[in-house]
């Protein structure tokens, strides 16, 4: 059923893939605690960067989609969580939520950034702890007739599937 557009699942079944999918999370926040304790007590958490992201969430059963469909929020919207070694923090800032637009090719530059290095002039990802901020975000995915363009600022997105020229805004 993971490659199934559509999905028909029981209430049983759902619920079960759903306590599978938290489950998979509640481990990792647990090895995460084991990587912030070994670091603690080894005296490195001081000077320690973690970042913590994903390249992409899961529908968990909403709008009867599972895993990656590309470009929905469920799927695209991630969380990153960032901790600043300890001469960043002010820089960064305490138990803070920044909801700007970012990508994964922001992630090399964040971290360069941080350790107070040059980010080559080659690449085209932002700091996400420098000033500046995107404005929007183009995203293409897949080909011919599983085609699917998106642009989104701040406020909306705007999904287009070339196959049928069909839109939809958010």
């Amino acid at each position: 059923r993971h490659h199934q557009k559509w999905i028909d699942l029981s209430p049983r079944e759902l619920e079960l893939a759903r306590m599978g999918f938290y489950a998979q999370c509640t481990y990792i926040d647990h090895q995460m605690r084991l990587v912030i304790g070994t670091l603690r007590e080894e005296g490195l958490l001081g000077n320690t960067i973690l970042m913590v992201t994903g390249d992409h969430g899961d529908m968990l059963g909403n709008h009867n989609l599972l895993c990656k469909p590309p470009l929905l929020e469920d799927s695209a919207k991630v969380p990153l969580i960032l901790v600043p070694h300890d001469e960043a923090c002010e820089r960064v800032g305490f138990n803070r939520v920044d909801h700007r637009l970012a990508e994964l090719r922001d992630v090399m530059p964040t971290l360069l950034d941080l350790c107070g290095l040059p980010v080559p002039g080659t690449v085209e990802g932002l700091s996400l702890v420098g000033e500046r901020r995107r404005t929007h975000l183009y995203a293409e995915h897949h080909e011919k007739e599983a085609a699917l363009r998106m642009v989104r600022d701040e406020r909306y997105k705007l999904l287009w599937y070339p196959v049928g020229n069909r839109f939809q805004l958010f």
